[in-house]
């Protein structure tokens, strides 16, 4: 820090050019029109999975996009409103795929909260089923090779797992227990 900052005094100013990389403009990555003020990261082209998950019973839906984007998962979410599982708030992360949020809040009449940039644990129910969801579709995987068949599959497992957190009762029998009646 201290040769940087003798670099960009008045004094050190004649080295500046020595240094790597110096007087390259950095390039914007993404166009200042497409960027929303509270939303954060990277835009993503290919599929994806959305995800869902109660916080009091850890019963999880989700559903295969064929592109990562605002306007899939507009579509998407909507038929979770409509599943019967009762939903009170949504907590988001700061993706792109969320930028029309408004919308959304608009068509599953339902606020929507965005957790703060690299705080996981405010989505920690949702971080966890992910993590669980990893183990059938591991980091980097191309979901386009995948069919919804085998993301319900995966679900389906899960939901019937038991989960310490629950007493060793499955997020099934949770839903079961608080008589909710989800249409699949």
């Amino acid at each position: 820090m201290t040769i940087y900052r003798y670099l960009y005094s008045l004094r050190g100013a004649g080295y500046r050019k020595y240094l790597r990389g110096s007087g390259k403009k950095k390039r914007a990555t993404r166009k200042s029109h497409s960027r929303i003020h509270n939303i954060q990261g990277q835009t993503r082209k290919e599929a994806c999975v959305v995800t869902l998950v109660d916080r009091a019973t850890r019963y999880l839906i989700a559903d295969l996009l064929p592109r990562c984007n605002a306007e899939s998962v507009n579509r998407s979410v909507p038929q979770f409103a409509d599943s019967g599982l009762p939903c009170k708030t949504v907590t988001v992360d700061n993706g792109m795929e969320f930028a029309s949020h408004a919308k959304l809040q608009k068509k599953i009449a339902t606020p929507i909260f965005f957790a703060e940039r690299r705080t996981p644990w405010q989505r920690g129910s949702n971080e966890n089923t992910n993590g669980l969801l990893r183990q059938f579709f591991p980091k980097k995987t191309d979901f386009a090779a995948h069919s919804s068949a085998q993301l319900r599959w995966a679900v389906e497992l899960l939901n019937n797992r038991p989960r310490k957190c629950l007493e060793y009762r499955t997020p099934k029998e949770m839903m079961d227990s608080f008589g909710f009646a989800l249409v699949s």
